[in-house]
């Protein structure tokens, strides 16, 4: 009898362990939900850089600091990070749709290696930049609304944005006809060496805070935050084009975006 009330004790001994266990992963998973990221240019030309963001699953939010033109004010970016570690992102967008900058580039371990493009309408603010940054881990922590989805996703609204003459990328979603079903309105045109003009109009089953449509050969996902959406492919393309990107919300005229 004492052998199997022994035996019973290290189970239950096991059990709360492992439930402790548990409890302090969840918690540690939900602190990591939206982690702070503060990366920093420690030399070479463009000393000073700061990329700093709050993240969300493979989205982010935050600001870019350039210090040879607004050392201390802050460009707001937002965008995303796939699983190999490359960023796609933009700047703040301007009240005609206009956007002041690109952000790209990678993050490996510690390291991102970030490229800055400033579009016309935000070259009085930065300048175009190559930087390698490293984490800090001091410092005080900005506050950043993390990427969440709406509180109502379904609502009528637009994201995109206008490059001058040669980007325009539109993204438009209302409430289906059923539940849980969205309308969506995509078109983008790029001019350049190849002039690209792509418009597809379709229906979708949310799932979540995300929905995928296929066109053809070319399916995409498209994913709802607060202030921005995300599209990424799938797989294929459409008539050799890939419409992934961050379009962040506006709130102008959608004839505005599409000619």
């Amino acid at each position: 009898m004492k052998i199997i009330n022994i035996f019973l004790l290290a189970i239950i001994a096991i059990q709360i362990t492992t439930s402790c266990q548990n409890r302090q992963s969840g918690q540690i998973q939900q602190v990591e939900e939206s982690p702070y990221y503060h990366w920093v240019c420690p030399q070479g030309d463009h000393q000073g850089a700061e990329i700093t963001f709050i993240r969300t699953g493979n989205a982010f939010r935050g600001e870019y600091t350039d210090p040879g033109f607004h050392k201390h004010v802050g460009i707001p970016i937002m965008g995303a990070i796939d699983d190999k570690g490359i960023v796609t992102g933009v700047s703040a967008v301007m009240p005609e749709g206009d956007i002041k900058g690109k952000l790209s580039g990678k993050i490996t371990g510690d390291k991102f290696s970030a490229i800055w493009l400033p579009t016309p309408t935000g070259m009085e603010i930065s300048e175009y930049r190559e930087m390698e940054l490293v984490i800090n881990t001091s410092g005080e922590q900005k506050n950043f609304e993390p990427p969440s989805p709406p509180q109502i996703i379904l609502s009528e609204k637009s994201y995109g944005y206008v490059i001058g003459e040669q980007e325009n990328k539109f993204i438009h979603i209302a409430q289906g006809t059923k539940n849980d079903e969205v309308n969506f309105h995509l078109h983008n045109e790029e001019s350049g060496l190849n002039d690209i003009i792509i418009d597809v109009q379709g229906a979708a089953q949310l799932n979540g805070d995300s929905f995928r449509y296929k066109e053809k050969d070319y399916e995409f996902e498209i994913t709802v935050y607060n202030g921005f959406i995300t599209l990424t492919t799938i797989s294929g393309e459409l008539d050799g084009y890939k419409a992934d990107g961050i379009y962040p919300e506006i709130t102008i005229n959608d004839s505005y975006l599409v000619n």
